[in-house]
C-alpha cells in the first residue's frame, strides 16, 4: 500500500511568514508525515519551523518514530521549539507519534495517537508512541491548533486530498494562529 496526501498552510492572518511546517517525504518503502507548529508566529517561528523541515529532511525514515522525533528534538534545542505531529507509514503499518498541540484524525482504521505534552527542543515528557496497521481506504489527517480540534474528517470523506485541504483550512482554519492541514489516504500499491 501507498499513500497518497496533499497539505496547505498558510500564515496568521497579517504575518507574512508562516511559523507551520509541513512535509510528505518518501525514503525506499517509508512514508513521513509531518506538521510541525513552531511557537509563536512572525519570522522567527519560521525559522525555527524551517530547521525542523530540515532534520526531518535527513533522518533515517527506517529507524522509529521515537528515534524521528528525538532526532528533532536535538535540532530544535537552541531555538524556540515547536510542537509536531509526525508518522511514519512502512506499507502497512502507521508509526505515530507527537509532541504538544497537534492532532492526527483518521476515518476508517481507528489510531487514537494522543499527543505528549511538551515542547520539542525544550522539554517533554516520555514519548507516547502507536503504531496501527492500516488498509486500502482509510484516510489520515494531521494538523495544527491553527485549525479547529472540531474538524469534521466525514464532511470531506469522498473529497480528493488536495480539495480535503482545502475545504478543512478553509471551514475549520483559525485567523489568529498560522494554520496547517495534511490528508493522506491509503491506496493500494
Amino acid at each position: 500500500m501507498r499513500l497518497s496526501a496533499a497539505h496547505l498552510t498558510r500564515p496568521k492572518v497579517g504575518e507574512v511568514e508562516n511559523g507551520d511546517g509541513v512535509l510528505v517525504r518518501r525514503e525506499g518503502p517509508y512514508t513521513l508525515l509531518a506538521v510541525v507548529d513552531a511557537l509563536g508566529h512572525g519570522p522567527a517561528a519560521a525559522q525555527a519551523s524551517a530547521e525542523a523541515l530540515r532534520c526531518l529532511g535527513q533522518v533515517a525514515l527506517s529507524s522509529s518514530v521515537a528515534s524521528v522525533a528525538e532526532a528533532l528534538h536535538v535540532a530544535l534545542k537552541h531555538g524556540r521549539g515547536a510542537a509536531a505531529m509526525l508518522a511514519v507509514f512502512d506499507g502497512h503499518t502507521l508509526h505515530c507519534a507527537g509532541v504538544g498541540n497537534v492532532e492526527l484524525r483518521t476515518v476508517g482504521t481507528r489510531v487514537p495517537v494522543l499527543p505528549t505534552p511538551g515542547i520539542l527542543g525544550q522539554s517533554f515528557r516520555t514519548l507516547r508512541t502507536l503504531s496501527t496497521p492500516l488498509v486500502v481506504g482509510d484516510r489520515v489527517a494531521l494538523f495544527s491548533d491553527g485549525l479547529s480540534f472540531r474538524v469534521d474528517l466525514e464532511q470531506v470523506r469522498t473529497q480528493s486530498p488536495d480539495m480535503a485541504c482545502a475545504f478543512l483550512l478553509e471551514r475549520f482554519g483559525r485567523t489568529t494562529d498560522d494554520a496547517t492541514v495534511l490528508v493522506a489516504d491509503v491506496e493500494p500499491s
